[in-house]
């Protein structure tokens, strides 16, 4: 028995995988890439251990396993307190608080039973490592440990440089503190260019007419408008936009540019696009555009805090808020519900001209993560449009926690036009998604991305709000909007639709790529080097 605790094996083992342990048993979410990091650890640091003959190195690895030690302790902290893991909007979150809030957060939270388990772990760690016995390698097996540590060293430095973070291959709080601290520093230098470029670039921007106006932009996640039963959809996964769709143009030829996130919306909201060649960097943004018309703007987001192109973004803008850091946990219990409160207050505020922008976490996977339990609905195959007749029970769960996700991102659009609908003045939302998403519908896949991408991961629903004093004020503007609705259209347009439904004299504006303007000229949609509406629809 004495051998076994003296091992090198037994001490990373537990120093490694207790926390993990803690994390299962109380956690709502853990990346997948969680328990393969710990695991290339254990065969890092039990291989390499036998290569450390000298005690200058053996004082180097219990060094390693002792901030592990601490590392895992954080772990089990957060994930008894708030049933989830570290994320960079954890940290961010943090980052935002003063010490003396702090202090009583930390006094709020503090249990018996988290300060027994991290009590364990510290008494149980440091016992296992100050006995181990460090052992040559004498053995064909060890030596083969000892091979397999110095490969998985190898793999790791690897798998940090071509990935470009660091929480996918270290485990735990370390991962992820390493990564917010580098991110946070290029952040701030992208953040503080898009200032810069705000400021220095000379371009012009005027709003048409001085009465009271509110806009809010919607921006979806991986919504797929072949769900919506808005768009023809089986099942009743939109009724709020169905009851309210005399009020509003649905366009229904719109694909999305890319289906990722950063590159869709860099071009979206920004005058780059996909002909002009304009680098992200150099891109005056939409939000920019308004605020330099005079507007006051909002960006109120469920998203992390430190992602680009929306961040830097965001920090244009009069008001931002991401309610990221308004949580701790997991983003399985941050609904874009939350947001609701922000928006309202938005709507509410004073100001004479508001652009409020709002992004939503949507339909993002994992699916059944972006809605409360209660508002589960879809269940069984009733309705499910899938690439085959009969789709196995793992598919089903998929599509129903998909429609689910869907239904619940209709139910707080809804919320917001319920809101716009009280306002006296000019208002106006647009809503769109930045990609759509394949969930076994024409394929047997889910998800999304550029390799393989299919029809679903680009057809996104777009729909223009308007009330009836936007109509008076800007008749022309709607009765075209009106004859474009079955367009086809490309999202890299809308920095250009944005400017133009909003009445922005600017000399960004380029009228043959709005959809509101009398010399609008529909493109090639090129997507991934393909041909949409030939290749792909």
């Amino acid at each position: 028995m004495s051998k076994v605790i003296q091992s090198h094996w037994w001490s990373a083992l537990f120093v490694l995988f207790f926390p993990l342990l803690i994390m299962y048993g109380y956690s709502d979410f853990i990346r997948s890439s969680e328990l393969n990091s710990r695991l290339g650890w254990l065969l890092m640091v039990g291989g390499l251990a036998y290569l450390f003959r000298y005690t200058v190195l053996q004082k180097l690895l219990l060094g390693v396993l002792f901030l592990m030690v601490l590392s895992g302790s954080f772990d089990i902290l957060y994930a008894v307190t708030f049933g989830g893991v570290f994320t960079s909007a954890s940290f961010e979150a943090m980052a935002v608080t003063d010490t003396h809030e702090s202090l009583g957060f930390i006094l709020a939270y503090a249990s018996l039973e988290n300060v027994l388990l991290i009590a364990f772990y510290i008494v149980m760690s440091y016992f296992l490592l100050s006995r181990i016995l460090f052992r040559a390698p004498v053995y064909t097996r060890q030596k083969v440990w000892a091979a397999l540590g110095i490969l998985m060293f190898l793999i790791a430095i690897q798998q940090m440089n071509q990935r470009g973070r660091t929480f996918d291959t270290i485990p735990g709080f370390t991962g992820v503190a390493i990564d917010y601290v580098s991110n946070q520093e290029a952040m701030d230098t992208i953040i503080a260019n898009r200032k810069t470029l705000y400021q220095n670039k000379d371009f012009s921007a005027k709003m048409i007419s001085a009465k009271p106006q509110t806009y809010v932009i919607v921006v979806g996640e991986a919504l797929n408008r072949n769900h919506m039963s808005l768009y023809g959809y089986d099942r009743d996964t939109t009724p709020n936009l169905n009851r309210l769709s005399s009020e509003f143009i649905k366009f229904d030829n719109v694909v999305s540019a890319f289906a990722q996130t950063r590159p869709s919306l860099s071009v979206a909201l920004t005058e780059a696009d996909t002909v002009n060649g304009l680098k992200e960097a150099q891109a005056i943004s939409l939000l920019g555009a308004m605020k330099k018309a005079g507007f006051k703007t909002w960006w109120i987001s469920n998203q992390q805090p430190l992602r680009k192109p929306t961040t830097p973004m965001a920090a244009l803008a009069d008001v931002d808020h991401f309610i990221s850091h308004d949580f701790h946990g997991v983003a399985t219990h941050r609904y874009d519900g939350y947001m609701l409160p922000s928006v309202k207050g938005a709507i509410a505020d004073k100001a004479l001209h508001k652009v409020i922008f709002v992004h939503f976490m949507g339909s993002h996977l994992q699916y059944k993560n972006r809605y409360p339990v209660d508002k589960a609905l879809f269940k069984g195959e009733e309705g499910v449009q899938a690439y085959v007749k009969n789709p196995s029970d793992s598919e089903l769960e998929y599509i129903n926690s998909y429609d689910d996700s869907v239904h619940y991102t209709d139910s707080v659009v809804g919320e917001i036009l319920t809101e716009l609908q009280s306002i006296k003045g000019i208002a106006a939302l647009s809503f769109f998604a930045d990609y759509g998403e394949e969930v076994f519908d024409s394929k047997d896949f889910k998800g999304h991305g550029p390799d393989g991408a299919t029809h679903n991961m680009l057809e996104i629903p777009f729909i223009f709000w308007r009330n009836e004093a936007y109509k008076t004020e800007f008749k022309a503007v709607d009765d075209l909007l009106q004859s474009l609705q079955h367009e086809s259209m490309m999202l890299d347009d809308f920095f250009h639709f944005g400017l133009c439904t909003a009445q922005v004299q600017s000399d960004l504006l380029k009228s043959e790529r709005s959809a509101c303007s009398p010399n609008y000229q529909a493109k090639p949609r090129i997507i991934y080097g393909k041909d949409y509406d030939k290749e792909m629809q």
